[in-house]
């Protein structure tokens, strides 16, 4: 698996996460909410990594099934708290983001094809059930900024946060 290195506002963090294409990064009331794709045409998967304002990763999950392929699509914010994007299956995925940590038991807690380290909490919850289509995007809080790959965020906003690729680390 690919290795990149995180950079916030173009500075080095010393942060290494799995993933090889940071897709996008979301900036949410201080915290930072980063998906990486793998690069693996047939068998790619999606990891998600959320951050506090000092950059420790708080929690983690990955979305992807053997022989599965997916791309990474329509980022779209539903509410003040709600991200939704697609990636296998044409599933709409809901990421609910959580202003404090809830309880969740390992292995039951999240839907089929979501996997997450042994943790009884978590920051946000994943769900793959489809909002309403007719629902509006909302503006303003949280900010979002992304990559060229997202989908319905604005493009000419300014990354955040970035990644470098670090082919030796594996």
């Amino acid at each position: 698996m690919a290795s990149s290195e995180l950079l916030l506002n173009g500075a080095a963090t010393g942060l290494i996460v799995t993933g090889a294409i940071l897709e996008a990064a979301v900036e949410w009331r201080g915290y930072r909410i980063a998906f990486f794709t793998n690069d693996i045409p047939f068998e790619e998967s999606l990891r998600i990594y959320m951050f506090d304002v000092n950059m420790a990763q708080i929690d983690a999950a990955v979305l992807g099934a053997m022989y599965s392929t997916g791309t990474f699509a329509e980022l779209a914010l539903h509410s003040p708290d709600t991200l939704t994007f697609r990636f296998f299956g044409g599933i709409l995925w809901c990421m609910v983001l959580l202003s404090e940590q809830e309880f969740a038991l390992p292995f039951l807690s999240d839907p089929s094809g979501v996997s997450r380290d042994l943790k009884f909490f978590r920051h946000f919850r994943l769900e793959d059930k489809p909002l309403r289509e007719e629902a509006s995007d909302v503006s303003g809080k949280p900010r979002i900024r992304s990559s060229s790959r997202a989908g319905s965020i604005p493009r000419s906003t300014p990354r955040l946060l970035t990644a470098k690729l670090k082919p030796g680390i594996k």
